[in-house]
């Protein structure tokens, strides 16, 4: 995704009273959040792709979106809904 697309992520999640690290209160769709957690390799739906593997495995072309700590979808979604930052386990990135 482009920097203009991480930037409006940033600036919206910048407005957000969420914050999942500490785990303070973390947004529900955050990769810490009640839904989003599920969608971690390790969470309910993901050990299904990392389970079939190929494209939907967490490195895959489609599973690797999901990782909140890349630039994909969950990324971009992780920064507009708990700020700009990187999550869980993940070597966060500014």
């Amino acid at each position: 995704m482009t920097d203009k697309t991480t930037s409006i992520a940033d600036s919206l999640g910048a407005k957000k009273s969420t914050n999942p690290i500490p785990q303070e209160n973390p947004s529900i769709i955050s990769s810490e959040g009640a839904i989003g957690k599920h969608f971690n390799p390790e969470g309910a739906i993901g050990r299904v792709g990392e389970k079939i593997g190929g494209p939907l495995s967490k490195e895959g072309m489609i599973g690797s979106q999901f990782d909140a700590s890349k630039q994909g979808i969950a990324g971009h979604v992780e920064r507009a809904v708990d700020g700009p930052r990187n999550p869980s386990g993940s070597a966060r990135q500014s």
